[in-house]
């Protein structure tokens, strides 16, 4: 980077078992205690710069509060000390069969949003800081973030990790439709679970899945009878306003057995927290970064005969916003510009909108069955706001026109994605001999990607883009699992695909970006998986696995530098990744101590990136390769009777392995952006009774994130010469942030009280630093402060 007094300014890129009621009460401020105590203990060791020293024992902060209370049931008089049963087993299906997690060679966490919602935890976001291996950067709107896996940094326009509801491959694999920041929330939505899928999916899941996999499994309608519930969170946050979140969900047979239906909804109005100050484009506004969404699931499962089901889902979701959580930043030391929660930016008008349609079938030929998967998808998102903040000087360049010359910088985007997917695929009957699974999907996606940018005041047309994409594929996959023993089995995958893909562009001004006639592309891209799976007793799994996952290749959008000449590559070529991983998962004490542990390895090649010019950007691939590894963890225990501690450790190491000249500009051994080292977490939960007919919980948790760099350094090269970066970096530090809530239940009725953020941590979640026109500037996503509130839920 160049001097350490070097002002940065982010642009968007344009495109316990049965006791007395006093005894659960001295437990509960006792863990409670502790809770707050380790994570005062975590924020005084963070400011005091010794975070890599202490990050190596993080895990025993886990088994210390572990031990304590272990030691307290050890202690307890006999007559308090009854067996407890263990941890119940989890089956998921993110191997596309139903298997329990801990036969699942694959490194999975299983959430489910139910234990999340009473802290008032109801987004994606909320849970993956609880869940080893997976990150989220960004601010707090339902759009405009990335989430990562490992060491797969979100580099490219095109997404790293997968969007999963049910068998329905969600967004777009395209680099010119925002995929990786329109990935799909469904926490608030019909979900019965959401399984993390960590390394690359590249022959279950195919394209945009070489980080990962989030898969949404949505819940079945009811086959016993009328049942529903209805949810209200009302709640206040420091800074803002107070916010409402509405949900409910009925479900019913409609003949027994054989025809069912669930219809759910939601509807959230978060009141913001950041201000926009006076000398904005737009004028001074508070809490410009409230967002009202709603959504709607409609499912209904079918069983005309013994051997014949199927389901159709609908869904439907919206979200408007006119803010971003965003505040403009300079430094070193990087302070915000202009207060904690004020922004300089222009008011953000932006509305999300989108809609699925998919029908499943299954067939019993009694020795495998056949599935069949239909979907149709299609996405809106628009946006306008004044973006003379960040592209007013390269206007004034563009226009010939005097410094601040330009005062308004009006800009409007349309970003339009439908696509249609068809998947088949035939599956073997369980067997433990020999099992198989073949099939085909076809997808075929369309973007339209419309921008139009002026300035003003003398109305000069800078940009008015209407950009068209395509990507069309086809793929056959199948696997094998082979089992040599009862305790020893293997499996092979493999997936070859044909893509095509198509890009042209029509720009009036022709200033930023040229004409493009239709341009297409072609490419062939094979992927495999391999799996040795030992089980030398039923409560342990240990694992080895081998895959590769890919990102398709695209046609490119051509980009003009100064002298009027194409700066971008034609070609966005696939890049692919090879993945080395070893796991262990097991149960100890009669399941009363769960463990799921792996180390990884990764090698990526040919990466696509995000290039730059004039502050426009468009796609390439890295010249260097990435190298990275990590290990993660999970340890979940059954301290007592109700009495639930899961703590989880991450550690993430992905640098480039040479210079890099081609996209971004950085040196050989710097850290891919956004990503955090170290992630840390531990949680509990309590059930107790009050009384014969009350009972009593308690839930708390801290959730630690690493520093984590928002660009690169540059400097002297391998050659001796200076490579700039293009993605300025500023360090975003480490931070704790914890929650608490209390509540009870009577019959059919739960109410609770939770504080999230309680200790008002003030933190960056993102950001990024990158040269337009004679400057460089910053901005940072704010993590939502202390935030307090109810949630009372009714089940009928």
């Amino acid at each position: 980077m160049a001097s350490d007094h070097r002002r940065f300014v982010i642009a968007p890129t344009l495109i316990l078992h049965k006791i007395s009621i006093y005894e659960n009460i001295f437990i509960i401020e006792n863990f409670v205690a502790m809770t707050i105590h380790n994570a005062l203990v975590w924020e005084e060791l963070m400011a005091q710069a010794k975070y890599r020293q202490f990050l190596a024992g993080t895990s025993f902060i886990a088994l210390a509060t572990l031990g304590s209370q272990v030691a307290y049931a050890q202690n307890a008089p006999a007559q308090e000390s009854e067996e407890f049963s263990g941890f119940e087993e989890i089956t998921i299906t993110a191997s596309r069969r139903a298997v329990t997690l801990q036969d699942t060679a694959l490194s999975v966490t299983a959430i489910n949003p139910e234990e999340f919602s009473v802290n008032g935890l109801t987004k994606l976001r909320d849970v993956i800081d609880f869940a080893p291996g997976v990150h989220y950067a960004g601010g707090g709107l339902p759009t405009g973030n990335t989430i990562t896996m490992r060491g797969v940094s979100q580099a490219g326009r095109a997404s790293t990790v997968g969007i999963y509801l049910d068998d329905v491959p969600l967004g777009s694999s395209n680099s010119f439709a925002a995929g990786p920041s329109l990935h799909f929330d469904a926490l608030s939505g019909d979900v019965e679970r959401v399984e993390l899928i960590k390394g690359p999916q590249g022959t279950l899941y195919g394209s945009s899945s070489m980080g990962g996999v989030v898969r949404y499994i949505t819940k079945d309608p009811s086959s016993n009878g009328f049942e529903g519930n209805v949810k209200a969170d009302l709640s206040a946050t420091k800074e803002g306003g107070f916010n409402t979140n509405f949900s409910g969900r009925i479900s019913s047979p409609i003949i027994k057995d054989k025809l069912g239906i669930s219809v759910a909804g939601y509807h959230e109005h978060f009141d913001g927290f950041i201000d926009r100050i006076a000398a904005s484009p737009t004028g001074a506004a508070v809490d410009v970064d409230s967002f009202n969404r709603y959504g709607i699931y409609a499912k209904m499962t079918a069983n005309p005969t013994e051997n014949l089901s199927g389901n159709f889902l609908f869904v439907h979701t919206d979200v408007e916003t006119s803010g971003a959580n965003t505040v403009v930043i300079q430094g070193p030391p990087y302070e915000p510009v202009n207060g904690p929660y004020s922004t300089d930016e222009g008011e953000n008008d932006l509305n999300d909108e989108f809609t699925l349609y998919a029908g499943t079938l299954i067939y019993d030929f009694g020795w495998g069955d056949f599935t069949s998967s239909t979907s149709y998808q299609d996405r809106v998102n628009s946006n306008a706001a004044d973006l003379v903040a960040t592209f007013g000087s390269l206007i004034e360049l563009l226009s010939g026109g005097a410094p601040g010359s330009v005062t308004s910088a009006p800009f409007t985007g349309l970003i339009k994605t439908e696509r249609f997917v068809q998947e088949i695929r035939l599956t073997s009957k369980e067997n433990q001999s020999f099992e198989w699974s073949i099939g085909g999907i076809y997808s075929d996606e369309d973007s339209s990607n419309i921008q139009r940018l002026e300035g003003f005041p003398s109305g000069f047309l800078a940009l008015d883009v209407d950009l068209g994409s395509g990507v069309e594929e086809f793929a056959l996959f199948g696997n094998g699992t082979y089992y040599l023993n009862d305790n020893f089995d293997v499996t092979v995958g493999a997936r070859l695909a044909w893509i095509d893909s198509a890009v042209s562009l029509i720009d009036g001004p022709g200033l930023i970006v040229a004409n493009l006639p239709e341009t297409s592309s072609s490419d062939t891209v094979d992927t495999y998986s391999f799996t040795a799976r030992y089980r030398p007793n039923p409560d342990l799994s240990l694992y080895a696995r081998v895959a590769s996952g890919y990102r398709p290749e695209n046609a490119n959008l051509p980009l003009l530098d100064a002298s009027g000449n194409n700066a971008a590559p034609a070609i966005i070529a696939t890049d692919t990744l090879w993945s080395y991983e070893v796991g262990a998962k097991g149960a100890l004490a009669d399941s009363k101590v769960n463990y799921d542990m792996a180390l990884w390895y990764i090698d990526w090649s040919n990466l696509q990136v995000v290039t730059f010019v004039n502050g426009a950007s468009t796609g390439g691939n890295a010249n260097s390769d990435v190298t990275a590894y990590g290990f993660e963890g999970s340890l979940s225990v059954q301290v007592s009777d109700g009495f639930q501690l899961i703590s989880s450790l991450s550690y993430s190491h992905s640098t480039l392995d040479d210079d890099e000249t081609a996209g971004f500009g950085a040196l050989a051994g710097e850290n891919m952006h956004l990503l955090p080292e170290w992630t840390a977490s531990i949680r509990g939960t309590y059930d107790f009774p009050l009384t014969d007919k009350v009972d009593g919980f308690v839930n708390a948790g801290v959730r630690y994130v690493g520093s984590k760099d928002t660009g690169y350094e540059g400097g002297v090269g391998e050659d001796g010469t200076t490579i700039t970066p293009l993605i300025a970096n500023f360090p975003i530090e480490d931070y704790v942030t914890a929650n608490v809530s209390f509540g009870i239940r009577i019959g059919s009725v739960t109410a609770s009280i939770y504080a999230r953020n309680i200790f008002d941590k003030y933190a960056f979640t993102g950001g990024s630093a990158r040269p337009l026109v004679g400057f460089t500037r910053a901005t940072a996503n704010v993590l939502q402060p202390r935030t307090v509130g109810a949630v009372f839920k009714v089940d009928f």
